[in-house]
């Protein structure tokens, strides 16, 4: 049965922090109907009597024991460190996006199709079988019907868990916390990308849901809220990709492992790391806005490393009264330099045209429509630069401590893009 992907489809239970605030001591959050999400993954596809009816015992046992089919991938994250009250809902200033756009995407695990081409028969007058057998089992498979690829924060050692990381509701957010992306991967129209051998989609022009497989989360309200987010990824945090079932409870994973709490499962984990700007000279208490690096992994064996990637596009945050540092790429410059090309089509996979300009040769973005990546507060009537640009001089930002007079101007802004090689 479809069922569509809003929030009202599903249910949240257990096993999530009260509060973003507890988040930082997250191993004291309750854990009252965790037991509960280990179980029901069988559940998920047709029942015995139902497969059984419909293929005939033999062939239905065979059914059921399809292997887990779906490996889905990022190929690009980026991170925005402007974090200001005034940002908040500014879908320009996303804090982290994460999609799949070259190399990443949806596609079946050769185990997939190695077991149906050992098992099943070709539909007569076929030779082989056919990519509507494939779907057909797929479909039917209890470990992969209904499944739903999902992105969010959770810890790397108990996978069915959620930080809070833009609801304050006591309970994680369909579409905040928890984001689903392209929608259920069994529907007929969404198997049409990736049902062909050797296939990684990431672009699904039939879904009913969504046609690319990105996902984005803000923590951008305040400072605070970015350092503590920040601190998740370096102590216990990870972007992970993982597998819900429709109208189950939005924080449930599909895995292998009945274990508690569930530290391995079926999907791909990000390990973030974030640093200073790494300039010659540069000021200590320059804060940690870059995303340093990405570490990727299997779930299903979280400690051994599989793609690498790079993080070595850092674009500085130029107010709009300081654009004369960091002008656009002209027409001429784009149609002679496929550097310059390449660099922009790397970078406008998540910084739209409409709402960043960019100048990919000198490392620098600034955002359209008005609005500031900075608090605006006049500095320069007190003969203050507002931002500083100069790494090597200290500069102000909250919650820092200063041995004594604390600098005025505020220190720089960074967006980060990391793509997998």
């Amino acid at each position: 049965m479809k069922v569509r992907l809003h929030k009202t489809a599903w249910q949240v239970m257990g096993g999530i922090c009260a509060s973003f605030v507890l988040v930082v001591s997250f191993q004291n959050c309750g854990k009252a109907g965790f037991d509960a999400e280990l179980g029901g993954i069988e559940d998920s596809g047709s029942s015995d009597a139902s497969l059984s009816a419909k293929y005939g015992e033999s062939t239905a046992q065979k059914v059921k024991s399809i292997p887990f089919a779906f490996d889905a991938g990022f190929d690009t994250i980026s991170y925005n460190s402007c974090a200001e009250t005034h940002l908040r809902n500014n879908s320009a200033f996303t804090s982290l996006k994460a999609g799949s756009y070259q190399t990443g995407g949806i596609a079946l695990k050769n185990q997939f199709y190695s077991y149906v081409d050992q098992n099943f028969k070709p539909t007569y007058p076929e030779t082989s079988i056919t990519e509507n057998q494939y779907k057909e089992y797929l479909a039917d498979s209890p470990l992969n019907a209904n499944a739903v690829v999902a992105a969010a924060i959770r810890p790397r050692s108990s996978l069915s868990d959620v930080y809070l990381v833009e609801s304050n509701s006591g309970s994680p957010a369909l579409n905040k916390d928890v984001v689903p992306m392209v929608g259920t991967l069994t529907d007929a129209l969404v198997m049409d990308a990736f049902i062909p051998k050797g296939i990684t989609a990431h672009y699904f022009p039939f879904s009913p849901e969504f046609k690319v497989m990105e996902a984005g989360f803000n923590f951008n309200s305040d400072e605070t809220r970015a350092d503590v987010v920040r601190d998740i990824f370096a102590n216990s945090g990870i972007l992970s990709v993982t597998y819900m079932m429709e109208n189950e409870d939005i924080n449930k994973v599909r895995s292998s492992s009945t274990s508690v709490p569930v530290k391995t499962a079926y999907g791909r984990g990000y390990s973030l790391a974030f640093s200073p700007y790494p300039a010659a000279g540069a000021d200590a208490m320059n804060p940690n806005r870059v995303l340093a690096s990405v570490t990727e992994s299997d779930l299903t064996s979280p400690s051994v490393p599989t793609k690498q990637w790079s993080c070595g596009r850092v674009y500085s945050v130029l107010r709009t009264q300081d654009a004369v540092a960091c002008p656009a790429h002209t027409y001429a410059e784009i149609k002679n330099n496929p550097t310059i090309r390449s660099e922009l089509d790397i970078f406008r996979r998540q910084f739209r045209a409409d709402q960043w300009d960019v100048n990919v040769t000198l490392r620098c973005a600034i955002p359209k429509g008005g609005v500031s990546c900075y608090k605006e507060e006049n500095l320069a009537a007190k003969n203050f630069a507002e931002v500083e640009y100069d790494l090597t001089k200290t500069c102000f930002r909250p919650n820092a401590s200063y041995g004594g007079t604390p600098p005025t101007s505020k220190c720089m802004h960074f967006l980060t893009v990391c793509t997998r090689d």
